[in-house]
C-alpha cells in the first residue's frame, strides 16, 4: 500500500469501473454518473450462540458484498446502458449477467508522475436490473451488481485505462 498524506479521503477517490467490452481486450467504463452514494455493502454473515456454559462466541465466516447503482441514467454513448438494455429486453439471466467489474482505490497511489498508477481490484459481478422506467428526469435503470468470485489484485493505469493484474 502507498496510501500517505493527512486528513480525509474523498469519495470520488474510489471509482468502480465495468467492462463494457463485447469481446476481447476489456474496456473500462466509470460507474456513477449522477450518483450521489454507491458502496460496497459487505452484508457480512455473523453468527452468535451462547453454549450450555454460558460462553458467548461470535464467528463471521463470509461477506455477501453487493453495490447498488440508483439512479443509473441512460445514456445514448454508455456502452453500460447497452448491457443494461440488453439484460431488460431478453430478460437474460444466469452467465448472461456476470460483468467483470473494477474498484480502483485513487488514494492508494503506486509510483509518482505520468508512470502512476493506482491499486486496484478485479472481481466479476452479477447484474441484477431493478427496474426500467423512471420519472421526467429521463430514462432510469437502476441495478445492483453481486460480486461473486475471488477478487484479482493489480493497479489500473488511468491514462490507458489498462488493469495488470500483481
Amino acid at each position: 500500500m502507498s496510501i500517505s498524506g493527512t486528513g480525509y479521503i474523498k469519495r470520488e477517490e474510489f471509482a468502480v469501473f465495468a467492462n463494457v467490452a463485447s469481446t476481447g481486450t476489456a474496456e473500462w467504463e466509470l460507474i456513477g454518473d449522477k450518483v450521489e452514494e454507491m458502496s460496497l455493502e459487505m452484508n457480512p454473515n455473523v453468527e452468535t450462540m451462547t453454549d450450555v456454559t454460558g460462553n458467548t462466541s461470535t464467528t463471521l465466516d463470509k461477506y455477501e458484498v453487493q453495490t447498488s447503482v440508483s439512479p443509473m441514467r441512460a445514456k445514448r454513448e454508455s456502452k453500460l446502458f447497452a448491457i443494461l438494455y440488453g439484460i431488460v429486453k431478453e430478460e437474460k439471466t444466469l452467465s448472461d449477467v456476470e460483468r467483470d467489474f473494477l474498484c480502483v482505490n485513487i488514494f492508494d497511489k503506486v509510483g509518482e508522475g505520468a508512470e502512476a498508477t493506482y491499486s486496484a481490484w478485479k472481481q466479476k459481478g452479477v447484474i441484477a436490473v431493478q427496474s426500467y422506467g423512471g420519472n421526467t428526469q429521463g430514462l432510469d435503470i437502476p441495478f445492483n451488481i453481486h460480486w461473486i468470485g475471488k477478487k484479482t489484485y493489480g493497479t489500473f493505469d488511468p491514462t490507458d485505462k489498462e488493469f495488470t493484474e500483481e
